[in-house]
């Protein structure tokens, strides 16, 4: 069993294929028309947008997980395929598409691929609905009121220079800032003082740790302003690790910073009530689309799914159900495995 979903031996063709290539992991399906999981392959991060990657890694990473998926399936039985790309809206469009087109020729499948945002694939992985709400938070984030597979409207998932606000890059960012901060007391004490370079640095950061003023790591949010300076050390190898990785590597501090606001740590807490304002403010910005569309309609039934990492558990995924909960009045979908999520869509393309 594979994320969830069962793998059929020897399941009778045609085949479609999805695909989901998130910026921490790549996903791919081989699903039957009637929905039976034939194959399932993995392979690493692929986001250009919120994980950095270039197109060869984009293409490297679809090639690993569409020939794991098939290994010995015939690809000639494919006869469609969706591929979800974070990051492949209209300015990364030609890198994604051409990324999708070598990994399906490499996999000997006849024929191109569809390649849409890893968006419509989210919803399509929570819901049946024809139409509904999508609210995204896990490398990146972002919201989107998606009409049959197509998204009628996007709030965020701008990647992380200029978005992806409340995801678990701009949380772990958040967390080294304020790290950061009350090393060299422009800050407030918290206890990601001594976790998030635990995260970072792994071993290295014992060493570094050892002559930091105790009332730095203090989870009471006091100024830091007259603590002992700790020397550069500890900051100059926190900056050398942050530069030298990719940007979705910042990511994993996000679990401290989430356990550290769960443990009651001041400015943890504000760093995740933040994240959680940022996500519901994106709810608020694309709801209108969607009133509009089940405005026009007889039966208005919708959708409404959570996605990512930082939804399935968590202060994040707490703060954000609750918010969703008070606006819509039901309680919000998780989304099951994006790769099916995109067999799916394109199972749907096949029948209409």
């Amino acid at each position: 069993m594979f994320y969830r979903h069962y793998v059929c031996s020897n399941p009778i063709g045609p085949y479609v294929v999805g695909v989901d290539a998130g910026g921490t992991r790549t996903r791919a399906a081989i699903v039957t028309l009637d929905g039976v999981v034939a194959g399932y392959g993995t392979g690493p991060g692929a986001n250009p947008n919120s994980g950095g990657g270039t197109a060869d890694e984009l293409t490297r990473a679809l090639t690993a997980a569409l020939t794991d998926a098939l290994q010995d399936l015939d690809p000639a039985r494919v006869v469609n395929g969706v591929f979800g790309i974070a990051g492949a809206g209209a300015a990364n469009r030609p890198r994604a598409v051409a990324s999708a087109n070598t990994a399906w020729a490499a996999a000997g499948i006849p024929g191109e691929p569809e390649v849409v945002t890893d968006i419509p694939v989210a919803f399509a992985a929570g819901s049946t609905e024809r139409t509904g709400i999508v609210v995204m938070a896990g490398t990146g984030a972002g919201a989107a009121v998606i009409d049959a597979g197509e998204i009628e409207r996007r709030s965020d998932a701008n990647g992380y220079l200029i978005g992806d606000e409340g995801s678990a890059v701009w949380i772990g960012r958040e967390g080294v800032r304020a790290a950061m901060r009350a090393y060299d007391g422009r800050g407030r004490a918290t206890v990601l003082a001594e976790t998030m370079p635990r995260a970072l640095l792994g071993e290295e950061a014992g060493p570094l740790l050892a002559g930091l003023d105790p009332s730095v790591v203090a989870p009471s949010g006091a100024p830091t302003a007259g603590s002992t300076w700790p020397g550069t050390d500890l900051p100059q190898a926190i900056i050398r690790k942050v530069y030298a990785e990719r940007p979705a590597t910042i990511g994993q501090v996000a679990p401290q910073v989430s356990a550290a606001a769960e443990q009651g740590d001041p400015v943890a807490i504000e760093i995740i009530a933040e994240a959680v304002r940022h996500l519901l403010e994106n709810v608020d910005a694309v709801r209108p689309a969607l009133d509009e569309l089940l405005a026009a309609r007889e039966k208005p039934g919708f959708g409404l799914v959570v996605a990512g990492s930082l939804l399935e558990s968590g202060p994040v995924a707490d703060g954000v159900r609750e918010g969703l909960v008070s606006r819509f009045g039901v309680a919000p979908t998780p989304a099951g495995d994006g790769a099916v999520g995109a067999a799916r869509l394109a199972a749907h393309r096949v029948r209409a």
